[in-house]
């Protein structure tokens, strides 16, 4: 009679074979992963969607292996590839290549008055390039934006990085990108006006106040200083297209009744900086000031001074994506 091998002895070969086969998986993925930048570099504009999505699948794999130094230099990585893989070959000009295909889309009775054909013809016209980012817009967090004045921007849409990154990082990062993700899925500011309401503005001051006052040593702190003094130039100022207030008469009036509403809103939350603020621009609003000077910016920076608005730099954007960055 044959010698029958034992139960539990098939067990721990199972086993041992199972085990044997994890660690080698686990150390293909950690090359892989060491390789992650390396291969995220290689995407560019002759790159199908297909290699994108594989690439943000590794991403996906690779992130809980990484510290937060690497996290972040993937996420670096990440954006590097997606402007590498959106580049465009048609012009930058209003009514020109995307740019024309946009506003067809976007606008398509307008664009018609104009002469300007219909989106079939026009995207015909386009390189073949452009015409496959056509055709993947949507898929892979593929934004196409319009941003004003004619002008259409082929983009990530600022959603990837939450999804993504936010869960790897610590809470202070992780809240500054989702909500920077939500602000920045349209644009802020369109021919020089603003284009969102203006109690939206002031509810994304009280946001970052509360963020700063929480999160001090943030690795973000600066841009959210920097988020919440631009939000209040743009309640308490305005912008050269959406003026808070004109000053005729010795006298501030208000420039937009929205306007108001959104600094009388604010004046019924919880005390806070802001909203002291608004308190005190109201009461700037009812007195008379007849030693100012109508013909320079006297009315502008008394409000300034009074409520400690710093001038707006141009060198930080933080309005295209999840977190800021520096412009040229």
């Amino acid at each position: 009679m044959a010698c029958e091998k034992p139960k539990n002895s098939v067990e721990i070969t199972a086993k041992t074979s199972t085990t044997q086969s994890d660690s080698i998986t686990q150390k293909t993925l950690i090359n892989h992963c060491d390789n992650l930048i390396d291969q995220l570099k290689k995407i560019n504009h002759s790159s199908k969607i297909e290699t994108l999505m594989q690439a943000n699948v590794d991403i996906k794999k690779c992130l809980p292996k990484l510290n937060k130094i690497q996290i972040y230099q993937v996420l670096d990585a990440s954006t590097q590839m997606y402007q590498q893989f959106l580049e465009t070959k048609s012009g930058n000009e209003s009514m020109e290549g995307l740019n024309a295909y946009g506003y067809v889309a976007f606008y398509p009775e307008n664009a018609k008055d104009l002469g300007q054909g219909n989106v079939k013809t026009i995207k015909k016209s386009l390189p073949q390039r452009d015409q496959y980012l056509i055709d993947q817009i949507g898929k892979e967090y593929i934004q196409f934006l319009d941003i004003g004045e004619g002008l259409f921007e082929l983009k990530r849409h600022p959603q990837y990085v939450a999804d993504y990154f936010a869960a790897s990082l610590p809470p202070a990062d992780a809240e500054f990108i989702r909500r920077m993700a939500k602000d920045n899925t349209d644009i802020l500011y369109s021919d020089s006006a603003i284009s969102i309401p203006r109690k939206e503005l002031a509810q994304r001051a009280l946001f970052w106040e509360k963020y700063i006052a929480q999160y001090p040593k943030s690795r973000l702190i600066h841009d959210a200083k920097f988020l919440l003094n631009e939000y209040q130039n743009l309640i308490f100022l305005g912008s050269d297209n959406s003026p808070t207030f004109e000053f005729h008469d010795h006298r501030f009036h208000w420039a937009d009744p929205e306007a108001k509403q959104a600094i009388e809103w604010l004046t019924e939350q919880p005390d806070t900086q802001v909203t002291l603020s608004a308190q005190y621009f109201l009461e700037m609003m009812a007195e008379s000031y007849p030693q100012l000077n109508t013909k320079n910016s006297e009315p502008y920076d008394l409000v300034k001074k009074h409520l400690n608005l710093k001038q707006i730099s141009d060198n930080r954007e933080c309005h295209s994506d999840a977190l800021c960055y520096d412009t040229p």
